[in-house]
């Protein structure tokens, strides 16, 4: 009976393996309209797993798309989001999911404008409403947004095609209001950087300030407003266009390009409890790259796709082992066509690749493809 229950195991573990390290399409059909420069988030609400794509840059034509999608995991199916009450289109922009809402908060309207307005949108109802303008930070565009449990908090970023700022504000879904953050003791400002929530502080890491490449940053307590510098030692060069993940513990850098806009091949891990950087091993590291996206897996942090300086979009990537400092490669069986200006999130399971662009001018893609590690 033994021997009996061991070969019917076999299938099972036969199939289990077939489908690690697997690429397989999701449904286009009903999908939003092919774009770059928009954003995704993983919602799960009632059990029910979904993707939320909206905004983005969907044609030569300004403004920028206020249009999006719902992707069902369960049956892999599209439902557009309603534009009725939608904030204005924009790129660019960064978004967080509340657990029952996904925010959307400033970006670039393609206007010579960036927008200090944003929208709350429930899934359920299908139905969008806006946040407060009274008291809410200038209007930007590569800033911060994060999700701290009960509030989300904005940091950062560009004012214009040329400025920055270190300021930023505390926004209440309930009462629908703001409060801003201190800038005694912040970083100085800056756009493109790195941030993440740590559970209890909001996290930054390098970006561009003034024209100046810095690999500084500094975690930011939302209980008391202050600021408190975190090190420098063995920190990555200073870069842009970088990966950037969390695995709860580690923020994840990787990649990027320096001020010469030379694309980077390494990267680190910074420990927020031991304020300790810890270089990442460069063997079977993904080739150089610039503007790749990068998930926490559970286990691995994944990198996939970006491009090299020339603008060329790359259709590789790799995962990589926190505890082993080790890389594997990613199969490219089934991948996605390269791209860059994509999205990336981790359901759960899988990390779900969307839309981004192509070679050449206007190439954007509206399809979309899971990956299992």
């Amino acid at each position: 009976m033994r021997i009996r229950s061991i070969f019917y195991l076999v299938p099972v573990l036969l199939a289990s393996v077939a489908l690690a390290d697997n690429w397989r399409p999701i449904s286009p059909v009903n999908a939003p309209t092919a774009r770059t420069a928009h954003s995704a988030v993983f919602t799960r609400i009632d059990g029910t797993d979904q993707m939320i794509v909206w905004g983005g840059q969907d044609s030569n034509s300004i403004p920028f798309a206020d249009t999006g999608g719902r992707w069902k995991r369960t049956t892999n199916s599209w439902t557009a989001t309603t534009t009725n009450g939608a904030p204005e289109g924009r790129e660019g922009h960064p978004v967080i999911w509340t657990g029952h809402e996904m925010i959307v908060w400033g970006g670039d309207a393609g206007t010579d404008s960036f927008l200090n307005s944003g929208g709350r949108y429930d899934p359920v109802e299908d139905t969008w409403r806006a946040t407060s303008l009274t008291g809410a930070p200038s209007g930007r565009f590569g800033h911060s947004l994060v999700w701290t449990g009960d509030r989300a908090i904005v940091w950062g970023g560009a004012t214009g095609f040329v400025g920055v700022t270190n300021t930023g504000a505390i926004y209440d879904p309930v009462a629908d209001s703001w409060t801003p953050t201190s800038t005694a003791g912040a970083p100085s400002g800056r756009t493109g950087h790195a941030s993440i929530w740590t559970g209890s502080r909001l996290l930054i890491w390098g970006g561009i300030a003034d024209g100046t490449y810095v690999n500084d940053g500094a975690l930011y307590d939302p209980r008391t407003d202050t600021w408190t510098p975190i090190s420098t030692v063995n920190a990555p060069s200073p870069r842009l266009f970088f990966s950037v993940s969390w695995d709860s513990t580690h923020l994840f850098i990787w990649g990027g390009v320096n001020s010469r806009f030379q694309p980077l091949g390494d990267g680190a891990l910074y420990d927020t409890v031991a304020d300790r950087w810890k270089t990442i091993s460069r063997t079977g590291a993904p080739t150089a790259r610039l503007s790749a996206t990068a998930v926490w897996s559970g286990k691995e942090f994944i990198v996939w796709g970006g491009s090299d300086a020339a603008g060329n979009p790359i259709g590789t990537g790799a995962k990589f082992d926190p505890q082993t400092n080790q890389w594997t490669a990613v199969t490219l069986t089934n991948a996605p066509a390269p791209r860059s200006g994509h999205t990336a999130i981790w359901d759960g399971s899988e990390m779900v690749i969307w839309g981004g662009s192509g070679e050449c001018c206007n190439n954007w893609f509206n399809d979309g493809f899971a990956y299992r590690p």
